[in-house]
């Protein structure tokens, strides 16, 4: 768990100020799976963090070999002698000397009991669910030997790799892979071992290239589950690490391995199924049976990026820890997944599938879930694959409780959205609840029934989203904004959704009628560059400020430097920016859409009628300028506006309805500890479509994503050739002879001007220079 935008080394996989989730097994006579294999020399105290690291694993079916190569340290033996008997899955194997690295890996295999080896040496750290999500890309993706992960490089030097295995034949320019990963004991017996004869470092890159002779090759998981403790010059210690010896290494490997050096070096694909016919299996490999101490949940999202459902999922995870639940977190699209931090900092057990498994293995992954947690229910918000997956789910666990949070009506889109995906799968739910009575009622008109259906409003935390003198004084000091200035805030993602044109059509009204304000714009997204454009094009440089992504610890300092908040949605539910901009105090003008009234009432804020686009141009031109003129109402209504959120819609209300919304369906008559359903003929059918449709979904938007990349660098090549075919035109058409002689004077006094310029001599001819440009009428 770190946030690469903001990486903070301090907060190791060991910290203390970490939330763990309690790994342990239900039954400590369970068969390892996994080998976790850890070479041992006078390593001292720091190996405890190593030993922790290791021993708070989700994946708890494993064994321990550390190999013990001829430590002679008093206090280091001590310490290993610790472990002997401590846990009956670790086992010490003593070398009666040392022997280095290579030989202690080589005797680890050897003894290893599983085909899954983990590597992790005795000073190094592991995300708590690094094995776990090894072991799931290598069982899933057959045809790789190995798996690695980005890492973390602290104490000594801080910084993060995200170099791997994907670099392909980069790896035989250099050695771009640490040795915390997982191989395949099978891979390391047919390629030898390990060569026992390197003992100053880079033996790791000489076992890479030799598996990569052989045509076997690995993947790199796309997160930072390895912390890699680097000293401030690891050449001291390891001599192969020097750039000389490197260059050596290099050219050996050309010597021997030339065809890896001539584009053959292997590249497996990642993306490996058959779009026509795939036969997924629903088969779980392993057990992993985990205690449970607390009640369990399973939440599954389609992303963890930033966005108003996503900081809801957030609250909701706070909430329910309070209410003594556990939560784990499945991601089921693709995307840049940024809050992935955010969600870990809440609970360890995150998985984002498509980082670690293909989407045929996916219902085998949950089901595997819902084994070794125990989870007492599923929740689903907006993950088209969750909806999906459902009628399998439930056939296969039909005592687990399923529940789906719905935020608001896309009319556009699949005929609703969200909530009519939740319509088609109601017989697989056992419980919808909605963010707003206007979607509830939605609901019931299309079709569900009224005594299924909850309302739990998002809500917000009045105590973090609060007006904040201090902080609109350091924030409009630091944005060069006067402290008496009327400032409008846009706080969404830049999507049509949200209309941030439309908003900077509405400024651009508000400039003309000479209103005083600025405007500051927080969010990113796919209309960003249009954004951008239309405040050049419209000379709003001096009223608009684009603030681009803030993160979320930074938006209440935001929030209280304004003093309106504009959000002119197309839909919404309700949105959370104006739950948190009430809290915090501000008058709010948006859309009067989805169930936005249910919280913005009249006496605290402008909801402005969807229609004909003039009207409402017209509309908010007036509303925000009868604000910035009258700071005496913004002020009325600003104080009313948090009043009611503290009254109605405070985040603990949200969490006592969402807590009680759990109790409801966890009292229905079902029995958790019965064992999932035999797989079916049926079962297994329907699996394939599902998961057909799903690869082809998946397939189709991705495609549909290169197609946009590849026309928006046509755009851009386009636009240079025009600028290009311009000049040549100018440069191409007829010309007087005039401009000819102009040509000819300037090459034969060039050399003369460049050397008086400057002088009387250089003033003259200028002068002359200007005077024949001007009667042919050049430049």
């Amino acid at each position: 768990m770190i946030n690469p935008q903001a990486p903070d080394f301090e907060i190791t996989p060991v910290h203390p100020q970490r939330r763990h989730f309690g790994y342990a097994l239900a039954d400590k006579n369970t068969p390892p799976v996994v080998t976790i294999l850890t070479p041992f020399y006078n390593t001292g105290e720091v190996f405890h963090q190593t030993a922790r690291s290791i021993l708070q694993q989700s994946l708890q079916q494993f064994e321990w070999l550390i190999i013990n190569d001829g430590s002679d340290d008093p206090q280091s033996l001590r310490i290993l002698e610790n472990y002997r008997q401590s846990d009956p899955r670790i086992r010490v194997i003593d070398h009666p000397q040392n022997c280095g690295l290579s030989a202690a890996r080589n005797t680890g295999f050897a003894a290893a009991r599983c085909e899954y080896v983990a590597l992790l040496d005795s000073d190094d750290l592991l995300e708590p669910t690094a094995v776990e999500k090894w072991w799931w890309f290598l069982q899933t993706h057959p045809h790789f030997g190995f798996a690695a992960s980005y890492h973390v490089a602290f104490e000594g030097k801080e910084y993060l790799w995200t170099g791997g295995f994907h670099d392909g034949a980069q790896n035989a320019e250099r050695n771009r892979v640490s040795m915390m990963c997982m191989i395949r004991k099978s891979v390391h017996q047919k390629v030898g071992g390990f060569n026992e004869s390197i003992r100053g470092g880079l033996e790791d890159w000489e076992f890479w290239m030799r598996c990569a002779a052989q045509g076997i090759w690995g993947a790199t998981v796309p997160e930072f589950l390895a912390w890699y403790r680097l000293r401030e010059d690891h050449g001291d210690r390891w001599q192969n690490l020097q750039e000389e010896r490197i260059v050596e290494f290099r050219n050996h490997f050309k010597q021997k391995y030339p065809h890896l050096y001539s584009g053959q070096f292997p590249n497996p694909p990642l993306r490996n199924f058959e779009l026509d016919l795939t036969l997924p299996s629903l088969e779980i490999p392993i057990n992993n049976r985990l205690t449970k101490p607390k009640r369990r949940v399973l939440l599954i999202l389609p992303w963890l990026v930033m966005g108003g459902a996503e900081r809801f999922a957030l609250n909701l995870m706070d909430q329910l820890e309070q209410h003594e639940w556990q939560i784990a977190v499945l991601a089921t699209a693709p995307a840049n997944h940024i809050w992935q931090f955010d969600f870990e900092k809440r609970s360890e057990d995150v998985f984002i599938l498509p980082n670690f498994i293909p989407v045929s293995d996916y219902l085998r992954f949950i089901g595997y879930l819902i084994y070794s947690r125990q989870f007492d229910a599923l929740m689903i918000q907006g993950s088209h694959e969750g909806y999906r997956l459902l009628p399998v789910l439930r056939g296969l666990y039909p005592q687990i409780p399923v529940v789906d949070y719905l935020h608001f009506v896309t009319p556009e889109w699949m005929q609703g959205g969200f909530p009519r995906l939740s319509l088609l799968y109601k017989e697989y739910l056992d419980l919808t609840i909605t963010s707003s009575e206007q979607l509830r009622q939605w609901m019931i008109e299309n079709g569900d029934l009224p005594d299924r259906l909850k309302v739990c409003y998002i809500g917000v935390d009045p105590f973090l989203w609060k007006p904040d003198k201090t902080a609109r004084h350091q924030i409009r000091t630091q944005l060069g904004i006067d402290q008496d200035e009327t400032v409008i805030l846009f706080a969404a993602r830049l999507e049509q959704q949200k209309q941030p044109l439309f908003t900077l059509k509405v400024v651009e009204r508000l400039v003309n009628d000479g209103k005083p304000f600025r405007l500051l714009i927080a969010g990113d997204g796919s209309l960003r560059s249009e954004v951008e454009q239309r405040i050049k094009d419209a000379h709003l440089n001096e009223r608009v400020i684009l603030l681009g992504s803030v993160p979320t610890e930074q938006m209440p300092s935001i929030m209280a430097a304004a003093d309106i908040f504009f959000l002119p949605s197309q839909n919404e539910g309700i949105a959370q920016a104006i739950y948190e901009a009430m809290a915090c105090g501000l008058v709010v003008v948006g859309a009067k859409v989805g169930g936005q009234a249910e919280l913005v009432a009249d006496e605290c804020g402008f909801l402005i009628e969807a229609g004909d686009e003039q009207m409402q141009l017209e509309e908010y031109q007036r509303t925000l300028g009868k604000l910035i003129d009258n700071s005496s109402l913004r002020q009325l209504l600003g104080e009313r506006a948090r009043q009611r959120i503290q009254d109605q819609f405070t985040l603990d209300e949200m969490g006592n309805c969402m807590a009680g919304v759990m109790e409801r369906v966890l009292n229905k008559e079902k029995d958790l500890t019965k064992e999932p359903t035999s797989i079916t003929k049926e079962l297994l059918e329907q699996t394939r479509l599902i998961v057909e449709f799903l690869q082809a979904r998946q397939e189709g938007l991705r495609l549909y994503q290169v197609v946009q990349e590849v026309s928006d660098q046509f755009s851009d090549l386009y636009q240079r050739y025009e600028g290009i075919n311009r000049v040549l035109n100018d440069l191409m058409s007829p010309k007087p002879p005039s401009y000819w002689f102009y040509l000819w004077v300037r090459q034969l006094f060039l050399p003369v001007f460049q050397k008086v310029e400057g002088s009387g001599l250089g003033n003259l001819l200028g002068g002359i220079r200007d005077f024949i440009r001007k009667i042919i009428r050049i430049g």
